[in-house]
């Protein structure tokens, strides 16, 4: 292009003048009309984040397989919403829809096609799949009622509870017969209490014996800890109390596998026993207690104030048989079999010696699995460490969140209903928080800061440093461990360790360098006679840990120990951890949304306004401080003591709240409330913000109290069946109500203009609810009702 083709005003210097004038002030006009406008520079930035998630996604798939994590999380979402759907789903329509979808995304594959969502759901319906067939094909018959009745029986377990003066036994049964219920209705299992000393009876023995039978515990209140599905799913359909009368059968013939099965387990059971009573007779005091639950897994012989002291300092995961006694007990096999064999060359440079140590660990840890009592959270710890001793054998990386998910997926077949109970939970979020945290370590600070070089300040100074990095890494451990399983301790147990840190700081070198390793050389030794020595040792390291306990747990207030349960925020904390453990970089800070959701449910979740226990005799209702006080009751009974803990209250841990006189006085002059043989009631109750209100709430005990109590309540809560004419309270819950639904939240919500504030909220009054009006008919109060039960027929709750 030549000078003439160009417009005249390029030529001319006054206009390079002018826009020097205008650069120069900052007025360029022109320039600024050809930038973007802020809608298409946000939209630009949008675009660009959102290739750079993309591109993440493409890493972390080939670098984490997050696909695969990702499936296995589905699965075990699945699994866990199965027991929280309102009523049963079909299995055989669940494993149509599940075997349809995986063939759509296989054919889709095949294609080409995006198939990953697809297989997300796929995962989701197959987790639900397994949990309902654990419970189609795996489960038990549970009882439908009271009873008393002779059982005919085989003694599958004894665990002692209670203590010198007042002993107990809870024995599980393996039942043949009921005399009052027919074949198909008996429960496979029975879990009895024993009361009082008696005669001893061996594991596997055959037992008639007279026995009063109730059918499963419920819920405390509406989201409480289910310990009838608890029950339920390890096949046991029943409860109840022995009799006096226990007479001992002679064995029945018996021929077979099954034969074989139970015999074997029989002597697993009763070596156990066996192992127990020998370690309690050589450790003296209160560390053979420790050393039984360490060794065996039974808590018969552990002291109450030891365990309390133990979950009070942040050092109950001790009790547990799971991942850290299993990889202490395997790795321990592994280094010492491998460092006895490499004192051999001719066997240390011919022969694969490592491979020769995992074999040798993997055998010892499945020992320990049976001995131990194959829990849960032992078989997932078993699991975990089997894959990763078979990696080494393969010749393959061995900690991995790969070989995670093989484990979730494995344990979600085999036994669903572990995914919705606190040991499985808090084990998988503690050790997927590790592997993720210290892969990111490792790759970003430590290897890069040179902290994990291999140091050359010689013999004395070098091992300095490498303990100083050892009890870092403990420390740095405990810390990890801690907050990935924060979220699952206040949902599961309302309770934290403050000074948790510092406890495992003081007792977990002594737990990984004396008493678990003591407690194999002792194993190996005994047989020789010389196991005198180790086991001292393991007893001086359990005396210092039970001493540490005792003294981090005298630091912290129990208000400070028990948190409040919140919301319905376990989901979103779980969805935010699965987040951080599979993806990295810019994607895993997209964790922060399920986490903040679910800091806002737990702080911001409306708090219950009044309870009513399952059985109807007692209620608990807020007083104008907003804590509970209980009606119908003097002692504190399990259920209250739950919700105290649900609520965040001291008074679950050391029993009631010391109250001057004063105090209590004014609590009941404020409350109203009281109790004869006829009715008990609470003339004024108070919100959960301690905000007075205008309703009332009786109990009513004897029928005739039904006229006068009716007329007068706005609550009426009975044991016993609601005569037509009670008619006028807002919420009326009886025997009937009781029987179907089980303990009730009810929330109480105040109306200034009941339209726009009910159409707002969503708290019309429906079935359950009812409102209070005051003389011009307007409504002052509205009432929530929410029952612990759900609606539909589930397998663990008897026939309504």
């Amino acid at each position: 292009m030549d000078r003439a083709s160009l417009p005249a005003e390029q030529d001319d210097p006054r206009v390079e003048i002018g826009s020097r004038r205008r650069l120069e002030n900052g007025y360029d006009w022109q320039s600024l009309t050809r930038k973007p406008g802020m809608r298409h520079r946000f939209a630009f930035w949008l675009e660009m984040r959102w290739q750079l998630l993309v591109q993440n996604w493409h890493e972390d798939c080939l670098d984490q397989n997050a696909r695969f994590l990702w499936v296995a999380f589905g699965m075990s979402f699945g699994a866990a919403l199965y027991y929280a759907l309102p009523d049963e789903p079909s299995f055989w329509g669940l494993l149509a829809v599940s075997a349809g979808l995986a063939c759509w995304a296989y054919l889709r594959a095949r294609k080409g096609l995006v198939v990953f969502p697809l297989l997300l759901i796929c995962a989701v319906v197959v987790g639900v799949c397994a949990a309902s067939e654990h419970s189609y094909f795996s489960t038990t018959p549970v009882l439908e009622h009271s009873l008393s009745s002779p059982v005919i029986g085989r003694l599958v377990r004894v665990e002692k509870r209670g203590d010198a003066s007042k002993p107990q036994e809870r024995w599980t049964l393996a039942v043949e017969s009921i005399e009052r219920l027919p074949a198909a209705r008996t429960p496979k299992r029975l879990l009895l209490t024993r009361r009082g000393a008696g005669e001893s009876f061996p594991i596997g023995a055959r037992l008639k014996i007279w026995a009063h039978l109730t059918p499963l515990q419920q819920p405390a209140y509406p989201g409480g800890f289910d310990y009838g599905r608890y029950l339920w799913s390890r096949a046991i359909g029943g409860q109840g109390y022995l009799g006096k009368t226990i007479e001992r059968l002679e064995d029945g013939k018996r021929s077979g596998w099954s034969a074989l099965l139970l015999g074997l387990g029989d002597s697993i059971e009763r070596t156990r026993l066996s192992v127990a009573a020998y370690i309690m007779h050589r450790v003296e005091g209160k560390a053979g207690g420790l050393a039984v639950a360490l060794a065996v897994g039974k808590r018969d012989f552990l002291a109450e104030d030891v365990e309390t002291a133990l979950r009070r300092s942040g050092l109950a995961h001790i009790l547990a048989i799971s991942g850290l006694h299993m990889a202490l007990v395997a790795m321990s096999v592994f280094w010492g079999v491998r460092g006895l064999l490499a004192l051999l060359p001719q066997l240390s440079l011919r022969y694969p010696i490592k491979q020769w140590s995992a074999a040798m660990a993997l055998f010892c840890a499945a020992a320990y699995l049976i001995f131990s009592g194959a829990s849960v959270a032992t078989i997932r710890a078993f699991c975990m460490t089997a894959i990763f001793l078979v990696a080494i054998l393969a010749g393959r990386p061995a900690v991995t969140m790969h070989n995670l998910a093989l484990v979730l997926i494995m344990l979600v077949i085999i036994q669903p209903y572990g995914v919705v109970e606190a040991g499985m939970q808090m084990s998988f979020a503690a050790t997927a928080a590790l592997i993720a945290s210290y892969d990111r370590l490792t790759r970003y600070h430590l290897r890069r800061d040179g902290y994990l070089a291999p140091n050359s300040r010689g013999f004395i100074l070098g091992g300095l440093a490498n303990g100083g990095r050892w009890l870092l890494g403990i420390g740095l451990t405990s810390l990890i461990a801690s907050f990935a399983v924060l979220p699952y301790s206040v949902a599961h147990f309302q309770q934290m360790a403050p000074f948790g840190l510092i406890a495992n700081l003081l007792a977990m070198p002594v737990i990984s360098l004396v008493v678990m390793p003591m407690g194999l050389v002792t194993v190996f030794l005994t047989p020789l006679g010389l196991q005198s020595w180790p086991l001292k040792l393991a007893e001086w390291g359990l005396d210092w840990v039970i001493s540490m306990a005792g003294m981090v747990s005298g630091w912290a207030d129990a208000d400070y120990l028990v948190v409040k349960a919140g919301g319905d925020f376990l989901p979103f904390a779980a969805f935010a951890l699965a987040i951080y453990v599979i993806h990295r970089k810019y994607l895993s800070w997209l964790s922060i949304i399920p986490l903040c959701a679910a800091l806002a449910l737990w702080w911001l979740s409306p708090q219950p306004d009044l309870w009513i226990s399952g059985q109807g005799t007692k209620v608990a209702s807020r007083d104008a401080d907003g804590l509970w006080q209980r009606t119908g009751g003097r002692t504190m009974t399990l259920d209250y003591r739950s919700l105290l803990r649900a609520d965040g209250d001291g008074r679950a841990l050391g029993g009631e709240r010391k109250q001057n006189a004063n105090e209590s006085g004014k609590a009941a002059q404020d409350m109203a409330a009281g109790c004869d043989k006829q009715a008990c009631f609470v003339s004024s109750l108070y919100s959960a913000k301690a905000q007075p209100t205008n309703l009332s709430l009786a109990i009513v005990r004897k029928s005739s109290a039904f006229g006068e109590e009716c007329a007068l309540r706005d609550v009426i809560v009975s044991p016993l069946a609601i005569p037509a004419s009670c008619d006028g309270p807002a919420i009326v819950i009886g025997a009937d109500a009781l029987a179907q639904t089980g303990a009730h939240f009810i929330y109480f919500d105040q109306q200034t203009d009941y339209r726009f504030w009910g159409w707002l909220k969503g708290w019309y009054p429906r079935a359950g609810g009812g409102e209070v009006r005051d003389q011009e008919d307007k409504p002052l109060w509205t009432m929530k009702d929410v029952s612990a039960l759900p609606v539909g027929k589930r397998p663990w709750m008897p026939d309504r």
